[in-house]
């Protein structure tokens, strides 16, 4: 029933606006109205006031509470919604210069509700005269003047009640009912009371009662307002607005109907400077020195209106006594009904009118109104499915009837083509006019021909005996080759060559149209063929023999599948029409997806909110674009214009408004501060609007969740976004807006999101437990390397035991040698430490001075012992004594120092020594060091064969060696080593 009744009243609008218009322009023309009652959410359908917030509410007052309203649904606000708003009604709206919304209730006081949703409350226990606020207003200095109905308050800055200086010269004791207060631009406050006698005017601190008008006696003043200019204007009962600029008075009755009214109850001056007023019977507005009119008899949804606004959007809101809130935006759409489906339209410049196609006979639209004429006459109460205007005058009409064919001359000479003229049928449905001369006729049995286009022209019929996979044509194009393409009912295109009149080619879904069913083939671009089918839009480039299909339906933008027409205006916006209505894509969309930058394209739909109150298009009518530019759209009910010129962009952004978080099942109103969740919460939802109040329901939106999301989603239609299972951490949500007309927002005020973690999840809590860790695997790394060192200490006690055995054993095979070992590994590694050498390094010097000798145990005892003085063999068999030792030492891998030690040490620096004659550094450095040791100490100790050396000769063998038998560097380390050894304690 609800529905019924607003498409009852939308209609009832466009019925009585369009019959005016065919009279005579009116100024309602402009304009779709769109309303809404309790049942669509209002708290009530007795509207007190309106007003638009600095966020882009608008908000209306009722007797059951205060709604907000943001296009798509409204939020009652009152003690029930919360008790923060101890308010049940809301009579008087205003917002100050500080964005504060304050509400005036019917008996319970006045509310300042502030932009942080934070409210205060005044009431006759403040100082109001009275809890009945009939009217609020400002001051230049910031005061909140406040009428009651019976006396005035002032709240200052401070909050502070007062009752206004000097209002006891008025003698009524502060008893006023108010109607209407105004601060003008001088900063006087006038006070209306609706009384004879009893306009107020308080100026310098003191109150006067009003005489400046003289076109009246005795007025009684309901409202006051100033227009742009300054301008003072007067609502006079019962039904006159008073014009006065300084001493000039101009009145206007604007009691338009037989019941002219009782009451001026608001004026109003919109953005474009016309002057609306409102009255108990109805609304009027001046534009241009004329007066209009609108009432319920026009679709006004109550006459009397209590109150005019205009938002940023220039939309008029309309707040009346019982019929709820209505809306006027401005219309994008003319529409010229009809009681039948319009097939198509076509404009005739000879005969300065414009031809419609219609179920019931061709109309004959001229300036304004249907004219009757021959042609009009001859078609009565016959289908007629098509209608061309040539350029030599002649209107060609497709019936779907007896009638064929006819062409109407400039002449008045009608002539038509039937079946039995040699037609292939009757139910003619679509004409082309070949550049040729030609006229080419589609039926639903085939294509016909007609050679000059004249009356006795021969007729060449195409039909399935020709070819045709379907002969049952919608759609005919000639193009720039001058073939014809003919487009049927599920087979698809086939093109006719327009000489021989044989079929050149056919185009199907096999080879990439994305239909069989075509409807409509132009070529609104160059070089581009586009064809409009029952599963979507082809648009075809390339040459004949090598096509390029690039196809558009509902899964990359188009808004729907079926498109029935595409007409492309001088801004480069393409009209279709289609099953869901009129839409409209910008041309650069298509440019896009065809050169690869975009995948999809952004479709605009229009509806009744912009003027098209219609059932809808039919698939096979045809619109037009006319000589000036103007779009005429065929319906089942009529015809609908658009003037590109008149159409008018909305170009205010939207504003963004974050509305209410909910957190699992718990919502609350946002605040503005972050929300702050718990580490076990699941879902996390952010409801959010875009305020924008035309076509409000397109408004999209796209949003990012910093933190989660990698970049902001696709636009989409849906107002409310959900997270589940966000990881713990802060997060920074904000969307964006976007209206039809593609205008972008701001993106909204930042939502800090931070989910709390579980004890785990926290750093100190996790360094806590890494340390403990890290603790018990240092505990057991010190205590396995404790015990590895005291492993390590017991075979190094036992290794070094061992080696002490195998070198006592090797000193044991000569008595002159000794101590030879022990020697050596002690000179070694005294050397090795003024070299510099590390501790470890040192260690393994050590061992390997201690083992250098170890091939001795191979030598026999007989050479190792001999007193005498070796012969020649005998020494050479003591030489092997090198390669022994590494070969018994090569298995210990561990010290690799002990094998280098044991085969070099005999090796000189000159190259002159063995086993392998080894020069300079290319002797291991370990080696050069021991046979340095090795040396001093031979010199230093008893041998068989001689005495130990004095310090003074074994110092000059070092000396003389160096260079020659000794690496130089560590000779002199050892030479230092002498001179400060003064006692020669070194020797053995």
């Amino acid at each position: 029933m609800k529905t019924f009744r607003k498409i009852f009243v939308f209609l009832l609008f466009y019925t009585v606006m369009q019959g005016s218009f065919c009279e005579g322009s009116l100024f309602f023309n402009n304009y779709v109205p769109t309303s809404w009652n309790s049942e669509d959410g209002l708290p009530g359908n007795s509207v007190t006031d309106i007003v638009q917030d600095t966020k882009g509410y608008i908000y209306i007052g009722t007797y059951e509470g205060l709604g907000r309203f943001d296009g798509i649904e409204f939020e009652i606000i009152n003690r029930n919604y919360d008790k923060k708003y101890n308010f049940v009604s809301a009579r008087s709206l205003f917002i100050d210069s500080r964005g504060n919304l304050w509400n005036g209730s019917n008996d319970e006081g006045i509310f300042c509700i502030a932009p942080d949703d934070s409210v205060k409350s005044y009431s006759v226990q403040d100082g109001l005269p009275n809890n009945s606020i009939r009217d609020i207003c400002q001051d230049n200095e910031g005061n909140i003047w406040v009428g009651t109905s019976s006396g005035i308050a002032i709240i200052n800055s401070e909050g502070k009640v007062l009752i206004p200086e000097g209002i006891e010269a008025l003698g009524e004791e502060n008893n006023i009912l108010v109607k209407n207060m105004f601060c003008d631009s001088a900063g006087r406050i006038w006070i209306c009371t609706g009384q004879e006698k009893r306009l107020y005017l308080y100026s310098e601190r003191r109150f006067t009662v009003y005489e400046g008008i003289h076109s009246f006696e005795n007025p009684v003043v309901t409202y006051v307002t100033q227009d742009s200019s300054g301008t003072f204007w007067f609502g006079i009962s019962p039904y006159y607005v008073l014009k006065k600029n300084n001493d000039e008075e101009v009145i206007y009755a604007i009691g338009g109907s037989s019941q002219k009214g009782t009451i001026v109850s608001c004026i109003f001056q919109d953005s474009d400077g016309n002057m609306w007023f409102s009255t108990d019977t109805g609304l009027a507005v001046l534009s241009d020195g004329e007066i209009s009119y609108f009432t319920e008899a026009q679709g006004l949804i109550d006459d009397k209106v209590i109150r005019i606004i205009e938002d940023r959007e220039s939309n008029i809101w309309l707040g009346t006594d019982r019929g709820g809130l209505e809306k006027l935006s401005q219309s994008q759409f003319r529409v010229i009904r009809t009681n039948e489906t319009i097939n198509a339209v076509a404009e005739d410049t000879f005969r300065k009118v414009t031809w419609l196609a219609g179920d019931k006979g061709l109309r004959c639209y001229d300036q304004k109104k249907f004219v009757s004429n021959a042609l009009t006459r001859y078609c009565e109460n016959i289908r007629i499915r098509d209608v061309n205007v040539t350029e030599e005058g002649d209107v060609i009409v497709s019936s779907y009837a007896s009638l064929g064919v006819i062409k109407y001359s400039p002449d008045g000479s009608l002539v038509s083509w039937k079946e039995e003229d040699g037609l292939t049928g009757n139910r003619t449905r679509v004409t082309l006019l070949h550049s040729d001369g030609d006229l080419y006729v589609a039926t639903t049995n085939g294509l016909n021909i007609i050679k000059g286009n004249a009356a006795d022209g021969k007729i060449i019929n195409i039909d399935k005996n020709a070819g045709l996979d379907s002969d049952f044509i919608m759609a005919l194009y000639e193009d720039k080759n001058h073939d014809v393409w003919c487009g049927t009912d599920g087979g698809g295109i086939f093109i006719i060559d327009s000489e021989s009149f044989e079929i050149k080619q056919k185009i199907t879904t096999n080879d990439g149209l994305i239909g069989n069913i075509i409807f409509k083939i132009s070529e609104p671009v160059e070089n581009q063929i586009w064809v409009c089918t029952g599963t979507g839009l082809s648009i075809i480039s390339g040459s004949r023999d090598q096509m390029e299909f690039h196809n558009f339906d509902s899964s990359n933008g188009l808004g729907t599948d079926g498109v029935f027409q595409a007409l492309m205006d001088y801004t480069q916006t393409v009209w279709f029409t289609s099953n869901k209505g009129i839409f409209s894509v910008h041309l650069r969309d298509f440019e896009n997806c065809l050169s690869g930058k975009s995948s999809s394209i952004f479709s605009k739909f229009y509806g009744r909110s912009d003027g098209i109150a219609t059932a809808g298009v039919t698939s096979t009518s045809k619109s037009a674009k006319d000589s000036f530019g103007r779009l005429w759209f065929t319906l089942v009910d009529g015809v609908a214009f658009y003037d590109p010129v008149r159409g008018k962009l909305n170009t205010k952004a939207p504003i963004v408004q974050i509305q209410e978080i909910s957190v699992d099942d718990e919502s609350y109103v946002y605040d503005g501060k972050p929300v702050v969740i718990g580490p076990d919460i699941k879902r996390l939802s952010i409801k959010f609007t875009g305020l924008s109040f035309i076509s409000s329901e397109q408004v999209k939106f796209s949003y990012m969740l910093e933190g989660y999301d990698s970049k902001f989603s696709e636009w989409t239609s849906q107002r409310i976004v959900s997270y589940t299972n966000l990881p713990h951490g802060e997060y920074k949500f904000s969307v964006i807006a976007m209206t039809r007309d593609e205008v972008k927002s701001q993106p909204s005020t930042m939502v800090t999101v931070i989910k709390e973690p579980y004890l785990w999840d926290l750093t100190w809590f996790r360094l806590l437990v890494a340390g403990i860790i890290i603790m018990i695997l240092l505990s057991l790394v010190v205590y396995r390397y404790r015990e590895f060192i005291r492993e390590q200490k017991k075979n190094k006690e036992f290794t070094s035991q061992v080696i002490s055995a195998l070198v006592v054993a090797i000193d044991a095979k000569d008595q002159y040698t000794n101590g030879h070992s022990n020697r050596v590994s002690k000179y070694a590694v005294m050397i090795a430490r003024k070299a510099g050498k590390s501790e470890d390094e040192l260690e393994r010097i050590f061992y390997a001075g201690l083992l250098h000798d170890v091939g001795k145990i191979g030598i026999p005892d007989s050479i190792i012992s001999k007193p005498d003085k070796l012969t020649d063999e005998e020494f050479k068999i003591i030489k092997t004594h090198a390669v022994i030792g590494s070969d018994i030492l090569k298995s210990i891998t561990a010290v690799p120092e002990v094998v280098v030690g044991a085969r070099w040490h005999h090796e000189r620096w000159d190259g002159k020594g063995y086993p392998d004659g080894l020069k300079e550094t290319k002797i291991p450095e370990v080696a050069r060091i021991i046979g340095v040791a090795d040396a001093y100490d031979a010199m230093t100790s008893d041998r068989s064969y001689r005495r130990h050396l004095t310090q003074d000769v074994v110092r000059e063998q070092i000396e003389k060696g160096k260079g020659s038998q000794f690496d130089p560097f560590f000779a002199d380390i050892m030479l230092s080593i002498i001179d400060s050894d003064t006692d020669f304690k070194l020797h053995e």
